[in-house]
């Protein structure tokens, strides 16, 4: 790691100079030539730093290259294989999402919830970028990559619309309707959205035993497929 240091500080000196050079007021004597050395030092060394950062990484493989698509025409430098960041960054992630593990349907709010998955969806969407699938190991998880993504979607894809609507609408207008045995909407006078916990609300929801199913399945999906790669640490959430 010393030669990367050196070359990043090299880098990092020649970019101080060149830009220092021209913030200085060109009355000052020299000043002019200066700029002009030091413009040339930055043409031609730092193409010339680049090519032996890119060599340096063909050679060892252990430099990559990720073009951030958030950042106009940004690149950043990763000094480890495509696999390791890829696991570490995703396994980070995943240990602040317990939902996708563990769902309690008692304290969780599920409109919370399907926010969560779908910052899931578009993480998991991102981070595969990185992973070429006609090596080995980037294959391994990049079909896992893919088996997430198809998960998620398919479950946000058949509940997350309609629960959202319910949800806005019970909680806007403070009141539960429902359709009774005659097929007819009605609304429960008795109840009061603002006066139930969450748990309770939610069971009122009229496709609430299906989503609670879909939410356990993606629960057994996470545990036993995905931690089989990505090993989770999800006895912390156990017993609660």
């Amino acid at each position: 790691m010393k030669k990367w240091n050196l070359i990043a500080t090299s880098l990092i000196i020649i970019i101080i100079v060149f830009y220092g050079a021209w913030l200085v007021p060109n009355k000052i004597p020299y000043i002019n030539k200066l700029q002009i050395v030091s413009g040339t030092l930055f043409t031609l060394l730092l193409p010339l730093l680049v090519l032996c950062m890119i060599f340096s990484a063909w050679a060892t493989k252990h430099l990559y290259i990720k073009i951030e698509r958030v950042n106009i025409g940004g690149i950043n430098l990763f000094f480890d294989k495509p696999e390791a960041i890829f696991i570490r960054n995703t396994k980070a992630f995943l240990e602040t999402k317990r939902t996708l593990y563990k769902i309690d349907s008692k304290l969780d709010n599920f409109n919370e919830t399907l926010d969560s998955y779908f910052a899931t969806y578009q993480f998991i969407r991102q981070e595969m970028s990185i992973l070429d699938p006609s090596k080995r190991k980037q294959k391994e998880l990049y079909n896992l990559s893919s088996n997430i993504i198809r998960e998620l979607n398919m479950f946000l894809t058949s509940y997350q619309n309609n629960y959202r609507r319910w949800y806005k609408v019970t909680v806007d207008e403070n009141q539960i309707e429902f359709v009774n045995e005659q097929g007819k909407h009605e609304t429960r006078k008795d109840i009061k959205p603002h006066l139930l916990p969450i748990g309770e609300l939610q069971k009122h929801y009229y496709d609430y035993d299906a989503m609670l199913e879909g939410f356990k399945n993606i629960n057994t999906f996470f545990k036993e497929d995905v931690n089989k790669k990505l090993a989770v640490d999800i006895s912390k959430w156990e017993g609660k």
